[in-house]
């Protein structure tokens, strides 16, 4: 939740509407940053957001882009490995 609240606060609009702003191709390069900047941070590394700025430039917008997808999308879909494994409950 620390992760989704500091997107939130970085983009200055709730979750929900920074993936619709992210599907509509109308999010900044900046957004991307820095909603990267606390998820790569929550994996435990000590990075700064020129850090993610250098990591996007070098790898492309569109990386960037389908990365805060992943992101956003993980955030917002239940994990499977938590609600149960359907293949390993059938017999």
């Amino acid at each position: 939740m620390d992760c989704l609240a500091k997107i939130e606060t970085a983009c200055g609009c709730g979750i929900m509407k920074v993936l619709g702003r992210l599907t509509e191709a109308d999010i900044t390069t900046t957004e991307i940053c820095q909603i990267l900047l606390p998820v790569v941070r929550a994996g435990g590394n000590d990075v700064s957001l020129k850090d993610i700025q250098s990591a996007v430039w070098e790898a492309g917008l569109t990386e960037g882009m389908k990365s805060v997808g992943e992101v956003l999308t993980k955030a917002l879909m239940p994990d499977e490995d938590k609600s149960g494994n359907v293949e390993g409950a059938a017999v």
